[in-house]
């Protein structure tokens, strides 16, 4: 059974959320059905089958744009999987030997390090453009001080040569980034170096204790308008009905309605 990244804060960006729910469902399947260099034996009736939903080729490119190259009949191609993955690609590890085979077989592969950009942009490039950001930003910001939103950048620059530390060699580096800015939000934390700080995140499993810790959540009873059913959950957190899409409430508001009502 192969075992592969996931993304816990998929669910926070857009795109994903605009999705239709069949678009979403498929999203997953196909990522977890590509073979290890992200490429996909077109095969929609099964994928519809396996699903269970209805699926039409067009809609799902027309959908997914660019982030699933059509680059002959019957075989995609997800060029995001690959840096997700495995971010650079090294010929002298075996694993990534193997998909760098692949992509020169089917022509995908230009060089070590590459994203998608159009057909496909060079992961050098990408860097070049994200430093041009991170001085335009520093331009606007204060000349002595970078902003939160550069220094994050920046190390998001330098994830791979820390997951090369060895004193990080034992954490996903990339996951453990995500996790790291979906603190900062929730938290409303700032620093005055973010570089310190994260690194400081990845020593230290109690981070979170540590720091100051946000009120633990209180449990509550969250249920469908309409009926079709109530779970416990956390304050806050943001749920939906499976049957029709409702947003799910605390149940004593809902009853509080209808008693006005």
């Amino acid at each position: 059974m192969a075992k592969r990244f996931t993304d816990t804060g998929k669910w926070k960006k857009k795109w994903i959320r605009e999705l239709s729910p069949e678009m979403k469902l498929f999203w997953f399947y196909l990522l977890d059905n590509c073979d290890h260099a992200g490429i996909w034996e077109v095969d929609i009736e099964l994928a519809a089958f396996q699903i269970e939903v209805e699926l039409d080729e067009s809609e799902i490119l027309n959908t997914f744009n660019r982030k699933i190259v059509a680059f002959k009949p019957g075989k995609w191609f997800v060029p995001k999987f690959i840096v997700y993955q495995y971010g650079e690609l090294n010929k002298s590890n075996r694993a990534h030997l193997s998909v760098i085979k692949i992509l020169t077989k089917y022509k995908l592969y230009k060089g070590l390090n590459e994203v998608e950009q159009g057909a496909y942009k060079s992961l050098e490039g990408a860097k070049d453009k994200d430093k041009d950001k991170i001085k335009e930003l520093d331009k606007v910001k204060d000349k002595d001080k970078k902003s939160k939103e550069s220094q994050l950048l920046t190390i998001g620059i330098q994830l791979v040569e820390l997951q090369k530390d060895d004193q990080f060699k034992n954490r996903n580096v990339k996951k453990e980034f995500e996790d790291f800015k979906d603190y900062l939000l929730a938290n409303n934390k700032r620093y005055s170096n973010y570089a310190a700080a994260f690194r400081r995140w990845l020593r230290n499993d109690n981070y979170r204790k540590t720091e100051d810790a946000p009120v633990k959540k209180e449990d509550i009873i969250i249920a469908c308008p309409n009926g079709h059913g109530k779970r416990k959950s956390k304050k806050g957190v943001i749920a939906v009905c499976p049957e029709c899409r409702e947003s799910l409430r605390p149940i004593e508001e809902i009853q509080l309605e209808r008693g006005i009502a």
